[in-house]
């Protein structure tokens, strides 16, 4: 059976449902404090974890009483996560090990019952301070960011956690932290406003201004101290003094060969291999192109940066030019003048999709006759769903992406491609299909990157395949009990070029139950872990150290295979994460 029809049926389904009270699911429980206080007038949330083909997830929404209670009555048969927020409490998501990880996965079939279930929230820390100059004068309006380390494919790097801006007394508040280990930057955003000129006032004179700084005086990440926050703690004094040192502007003109006038964003990002977030702190970040094509960064520290057009705006009622540019720009001792940023024509790809051994327009083709039901609804039923294909950025810098959805004689064209290098991914693959092959301007790229950094663009021919595998299992604990809210991770023993190096990861449900589906042929390893830092989940270095406690699969076409797993224990996953750099 094709995906279509099954998505008619299991839509026919769902529209029964909502009239079928036998068909409801019933999920009741109490949202309480960390130390045992029943919270009133918490939001409860109840949200689809994936959508029949065609149809958006359903998500439901509710509110406790004066008792913490919370019921929903009404819910269609699914996929959920619950999760539980208020203001002065960190958003809680039932089951959930860890902050980073999304909770317990609720596979609810028809006529269930759920009684009985507890989420306890945090409350939130708070850290405040103020941002001074260096004579101890408030800065205002000065950007201040939380970040915290965690791992991104396998690199331990600072992500952001929370920003705030400073008042007319220098004054920040940064809130809803949740508790662990926290840095703290700030800039000075009035140095960096766009769209203005300025100029020393006196010729040959370096320009000394405020630069981005790590609490409490640091200049980079390896000088910033941390400050630890417990639940519901309040941590004041954290006061930033920045830092001034010798900075400087670029200028340059963006250059095409079509005298129109364009109107677009530029922008100017530190080259970086590891995290890009003090490269947009340290001056940089956007800037929007003069009605005569030139551009000015100011507050630039040295440092070697990657110029980059963003986006093409309309203007004048033209339609958006289709150009695109990147440079690599080094700043040394010394302003940067005159820099040119040529603007070529955008790759144009374009290319078409095709099913093995059958017919793709009948794959493709829309539900012609979707229950009136299942319309009433979801009305967006028809345009929900489809197979599209993305371009994703893999170079430095930031990269915006291309989606193109695919038409339903298998067509489709990319829009906004720039000039770098590209991971293709399908979104809403059809059920039970994979994506086989992929050749670009005649070369096999299905585990490559699409490169488009010569300038000129080519054609995609994407082959799917309706013999997809599944692995499904479940987790136990070691006394043999279901395992709810386990990460379970599955991974090729060859990672491929995707922006997640093909690893799939799921979360255990209620009853310890898992599910992966739309898998190529291959070999592959799956294993659950007690805890687990998402970034790490995406390290084939890192997993290599685990594959003694992983099940090794291998799936052949359309093969269905399962496994019974018992989860990496986190004291053996703390061990390897101590031997990182």
């Amino acid at each position: 059976m094709r995906w279509f029809p099954l998505a008619l049926l299991l839509c026919a389904s769902f529209a029964r449902a909502q009239s079928d009270p036998a068909q409801k699911v019933r999920i009741e429980g109490t949202i309480l404090s960390l130390n045992g206080d029943l919270v009133r007038k918490a939001t409860v949330r109840l949200q689809g974890a994936g959508g029949q083909a065609g149809q958006p997830p359903v998500s439901y929404r509710e509110t406790t009483d004066a008792a913490g209670k919370f019921v929903f009555d009404d819910v269609a048969p699914g996929r959920y996560f619950l999760s539980a927020e208020k203001p002065g409490f960190v958003t809680a998501r039932y089951g959930a090990r860890s902050n980073s990880l999304a909770g317990t996965q609720l596979t609810l079939t028809a006529g269930m019952e759920m009684k009985d279930l507890s989420i306890k929230m945090a409350p939130q820390g708070v850290i405040a301070g103020k941002v001074l100059d260096q004579d101890g004068d408030p800065v205002v309006s000065a950007q201040v960011q939380v970040m915290r380390y965690a791992y991104a494919r396998g690199r331990k790097q600072l992500q952001p956690s929370g920003g705030s801006q400073t008042n007319d007394l220098g004054e920040y508040r940064l809130i809803n932290l949740s508790p662990g280990r926290y840095y703290i930057c700030a800039t000075d955003r009035r140095q960096t406003q766009l769209g203005i000129q300025e100029r020393p006032g006196r010729a040959g004179e370096a320009q000394i201004g405020n630069i981005t700084t790590y609490y409490p005086n640091g200049a980079d990440t390896s000088s910033a101290v941390a400050v630890d926050v417990a639940a519901g703690s309040e941590t004041r004094g954290i006061d930033v003094r920045l830092l001034q040192a010798k900075v400087y502007t670029v200028r340059g003109k963006a250059t095409a060969a079509s005298s129109t006038p364009l109107s677009a964003v530029l922008s100017f990002i530190r080259k970086d291999d590891n995290s890009n977030m003090p490269a947009l702190l340290n001056g940089g970040g956007n800037s929007q192109l003069r009605p005569d094509g030139t551009f000015e960064f100011r507050n630039i520290v040295p440092g070697t940066y990657i110029l980059q057009l963003m986006q093409v705006f309309a203007a004048n009622g033209n339609q958006p030019a289709n150009v695109t540019g990147r440079a690599e720009v080094t700043v040394g001792d010394s302003n940067v003048d005159d820099l040119v940023l040529p603007l070529v024509p955008r790759p144009e790809v374009t290319g078409t999709v095709t099913l093995e051994e059958g017919d793709i327009a009948t794959l493709l083709k829309p539900a012609q006759n979707a229950p009136d039901a299942a319309s009433a609804v979801n009305p967006a039923f028809t345009q929900m769903g489809r197979l599209a294909l993305t371009l994703n950025q893999t170079e430095n810098g930031p990269g915006s992406g291309s989606t193109a959805p695919v038409k339903e004689d298998g067509t489709f064209r990319f829009d906004n491609v720039g000039v770098t290098k590209y991971s293709l991914n399908a979104l809403v693959l059809p059920q039970g299909t994979y994506l086989k092959s992929v050749r670009f301007a005649g070369q096999d790229v299905t585990h490559a990157l699409i490169d488009t950094t010569s300038g000129t663009g080519g054609t995609l021919d994407v082959v799917l395949s309706s013999k997809a595998a599944t692995v499904t299992g479940s987790v136990q604990n070691e006394k043999g009990e279901a395992a709810a809210g386990m990460m379970v991770m599955l991974w090729p023993k060859t990672p491929d070029a995707s922006l997640t190096g093909g690893y799939r990861s799921s979360v255990t449900d209620q009853s310890g139950a898992f599910k992966f589906q739309g898998l190529a042929p291959g070999d592959y390893y799956v294993a659950a872990w007690e805890e687990l830092d998402p970034g790490l989940a995406q390290s084939a270095d890192f997993l290599s150290h685990f594959t003694s406690d992983a099940s090794a699969i291998t799936l052949s076409e359309g093969g269905q295979e399962s496994r019974d797993l018992k989860p990496v224990p986190a004291d053996k996953v703390a061990l390897e994460i101590a031997k990182l750099p």
